[in-house]
């Protein structure tokens, strides 16, 4: 059996991407940071994948995104201080390089399934300022894994979902489906915290459902941020027997690692609606 020049790439950026991913998750297990290389191999690997595969039938448009996705792994990887006079024209091109093939050739199927890097960017951005998403590392390994796959990666006759393909395979792009079920597996690996709240006579709301109750001066040298914000040296704000409420600092990529395999092999359970 012979497979496809682009089959056999997507399988490549496979490897890459869950290679990388392991090595995250086993990093945020042990010290719940995770160095930039990670998201710079997966980056370079996602971008140099477009420009081979743009290569098939080369366009300005095709150029411009892959363009694009290359300033977008720049931006999340670069530490830059540099005024805001160099700021406005960055992103100004940035929106430019996505922006006019979105306009000029959304029939393109290449730019059509491009469009969730800036959409994925944008979002995963807002939801780390906003607070949503809580490491900065888990914010750029999504938007790593957008730029890798920003459509469903289809191999060897996986997914075992059909992707649909209309707009909404854009909207409910891959990296966007591994996001929602990794924050699903969280939430799931909460529920033995909250049982023990519950059995413990811990029950104040909300906090029984976002974190429990620890000793606070163990709580400065554990995996762990105060849910005040007051909490942050031992026994301030702490109750009458010297403990504070804290949220778990869970190892976010080892849920998204998880996602992002079920994903590629089962696919998106939203499809079957």
């Amino acid at each position: 059996m012979t497979y496809g020049v682009e089959e056999t790439l997507t399988a490549i950026c496979f490897i890459v991407m869950t290679a990388v991913l392991v090595s995250a998750s086993v990093q945020d297990i042990r010290s719940r940071e995770v160095s930039d290389i990670h998201w710079a191999v997966i980056g370079i690997t996602g971008t140099a994948a477009l420009i081979l595969t743009s290569f098939v039938d080369i366009t300005l448009e095709r150029i411009m995104i892959c363009a694009g996705s290359a300033m977008i792994i720049f931006d999340i990887l670069h530490d830059r201080e540099w005024p805001l006079r160099y700021d406005i024209p960055f992103y100004a091109l940035m929106v430019l390089l996505f922006a006019v093939p979105m306009m000029t050739s959304f029939d393109d199927i290449f730019v059509r399934d491009s469009a969730a890097i800036p959409l994925c960017y944008i979002i995963f951005l807002a939801m780390f300022f906003s607070g949503v998403i809580k490491g900065g590392a888990d914010a750029k390994c999504l938007i790593s894994l957008a730029v890798i796959f920003p459509a469903y990666p289809l191999m060897f006759g996986y997914p075992m979902i059909s992707v649909p393909s209309s707009l909404v395979s854009v909207i409910l792009s891959f990296p966007i489906a591994v996001m929602f079920l990794a924050s699903v597996l969280s939430v799931l690996a909460m529920l033995p915290m909250i049982l023990r709240n519950i059995t413990r006579g811990d029950t104040k709301i909300p906090n029984m459902f976002l974190g429990h109750r620890m000793d606070a001066v163990r709580a400065e040298k554990a995996h762990v941020w105060p849910m005040n914000a007051a909490e942050t040296s031992a026994g301030t704000a702490a109750d009458a027997d010297g403990k504070i409420w804290v949220t778990p600092k869970i190892p976010f990529i080892v849920p998204i690692t998880a996602a992002a395999l079920f994903v590629t092999f089962i696919g998106n359970l939203l499809f079957l609606l």
